[in-house]
């Protein structure tokens, strides 16, 4: 199911798992007490693309299965496109930015770049946020 071959990892200690064993391990642990808000925070910034790929499909799976409330924080603008059913975008404690499902459908990273930047006069340029 996970694909991270955790099956074969089960007497391991949990430092010894590589970086997306360890989060998908989390994740799983933190979701068996049925939370009633899952809070993830930057939870596949240190994962190589594929494994972040990976990890976020897990995350959408088991969200979706156990029916979770999810605040999400990322500075992965695609992946914070890509994920959910809202986006509020924040800086420095205040919301600049609220998209629905809809407008997340119609929005590029690019475009979340381009509109924080005219919010706030901030220039973004950082390639990984757009990733």
């Amino acid at each position: 199911m996970l694909e991270l071959g955790l099956e074969d990892r089960l007497t391991a200690k949990v430092g010894l798992l590589s970086g997306g064993q360890r989060q998908a391990l989390s994740l799983l642990m933190a979701t068996f007490s049925q939370p009633k808000v899952l809070l993830l925070d930057e939870h596949t910034a240190a994962l190589d693309p594929q494994r972040a790929e990976l990890v976020t499909r897990l995350t959408e799976s088991v969200i979706a299965e156990k029916e979770l409330t999810t605040l999400m924080v990322t500075h992965n603008m695609a992946q914070a496109l890509a994920v959910g059913n809202r986006l509020v975008m924040m800086h420095e404690g205040r919301i600049v930015l609220e998209l629905d499902a809809e407008q997340k459908r119609r929005s590029t990273p690019e475009d979340l770049l381009a509109e924080f930047s005219a919010l706030k006069g901030a220039v973004l340029d950082d390639k990984t946020m757009l990733q």
